[in-house]
């Protein structure tokens, strides 16, 4: 009796993801930079910095505090005093020069000087220029390896309506100066098209919260109707230039306000049907389905779909501790694998969803990469039909992967 033939069940969302994720990482080992390479040593002093909390915390206070301190005694006194309570934390050799450097002394100067240029070429890596020229410069290298950009001005935060106005001519003068350059360049259907046609190339994010020096939830009219004076302008110069605007978000006491703004401003008659502008979503708050789904309902309403930026979050130390001291439940998953399971999971809603929120997925995490791209396979998602995003001067191996 012939036995009856059986089809094998195509592999799981799980399996494929994980069979890719091991594609993916043996790929990468050829592209790593060797010890031969700066960027190898830059690497390795960042990733064993922030794998230590208490040293962490110690680097980023000296880096805040650096470009105010104009000796090389100064330095040295401030770096042997803000990493004497983690010295034991410390590389031997970093350790013997923070205990018998005497910061006034030729070594001590040395230790200055050394300590700058290392955090101005940490800097330079994750920074695209600190002027136009240098920023062309930058985006230009980035496209003919066949990625495009969003940039975005840093800063201080606003504290004066002066800052606050200098902020928008800043975008102002960036959104006028650089696209007239980006329409010089020539196409690459990879980055200048997707599956609905054109994608702009200058592409800019930005912090409403640095739009207005008094910016507070707690006086939502006034905030907002500050802010909005102030983006409308910024809009109106990117939809005039074939321009993308994207809003980031910032501590989750914020995002209620920012959410509004954007909602409102966009409901107006000049941007309303004007589809180049987006928002964020952060995974890592316990919420976020709800914002996701919340903004879904919101563009049946507006009749013209938007782009969502899926990220994990940048915050999760700030709304921990503060919410700590407060006495609060955090708003933040206190466990990373929850933070990337609730990832994935808008992910895929992102891409149900995508004749409406336009799916742009943040990720320098191999795993949550390939998550995105099986389960884009899997739904028969076109290829240019979403994006991935990385941060500049970070992963640049599987960037260009």
């Amino acid at each position: 009796m012939a036995r009856k033939a059986t089809k094998s069940a195509p592999p799981s969302l799980d399996e494929e993801t994980l069979q890719l994720g091991r594609e993916l990482w043996n790929a990468l080992e050829d592209r790593r930079p060797t010890i031969f390479d700066r960027r190898w040593w830059l690497d390795h002093l960042l990733e064993w910095a922030i794998s230590d909390p208490s040293v962490k915390v110690q680097m980023f206070r000296f880096v805040d505090v650096l470009p105010t301190l104009k000796s090389s005694e100064s330095i040295a006194r401030h770096l042997q005093e803000y990493f004497d309570d983690v010295q034991s934390h410390l590389p031997l050799a970093a350790r013997l020069a923070l205990e018998v450097v005497d910061a006034d002394s030729l070594l001590g100067k040395a230790l200055a000087v050394n300590a700058r240029n290392n955090v101005r070429k940490m800097a330079e890596r994750f920074i695209a220029g600190s002027d136009p020229d240098q920023v062309y410069q930058s985006v230009n290298r980035l496209r003919r390896q066949g990625l495009a950009f969003t940039l975005d001005l840093l800063g201080e935060a606003v504290i004066s309506e002066p800052e606050a106005e200098a902020y928008q001519r800043a975008y102002l003068d960036l959104l006028t100066n650089l696209s007239p350059m980006a329409d010089k360049w020539p196409e690459n259907d990879l980055i200048d098209r997707d599956d609905s046609g054109f994608i702009p190339r200058c592409q800019v994010s930005l912090k409403l919260s640095a739009l207005y020096s008094q910016f507070k939830p707690i006086d939502p009219v006034r905030s907002s109707e500050a802010v909005k004076a102030r983006l409308r302008p910024i809009l109106l110069a990117a939809r005039e230039n074939e321009a993308y605007v994207h809003i980031d978000m910032e501590q989750s006491s914020y995002k209620g306000l920012t959410q509004q703004i954007f909602c409102e401003v966009l409901l107006e008659d000049e941007f309303r049907d004007w589809s180049d502008v987006g928002i964020v979503i952060q995974a890592y708050l316990e919420d976020s389905e709800a914002d996701l789904l919340k903004f879904r309902e919101w563009v049946d309403e507006r009749g013209t779909p938007i782009s969502i930026r899926l990220v994990k979050g940048a915050y999760w130390d700030y709304e921990t501790i503060h919410a700590e001291y407060r006495g609060w439940q955090a708003p933040v998953y206190r466990q990373k694998w929850k933070s990337d399971a609730n990832f994935e999971k808008l992910t895929r809603k992102l891409f149900e969803e995508r004749n409406w929120l336009r799916p742009q997925i943040a990720s320098h995490n191999l795993r949550s990469l390939a998550h995105a791209v099986t389960c884009a396979k899997q739904l028969d998602i076109p290829k240019d039909a979403w994006e991935i995003q990385m941060l500049y001067g970070m992963a640049e191996e599987q960037a260009s992967l």
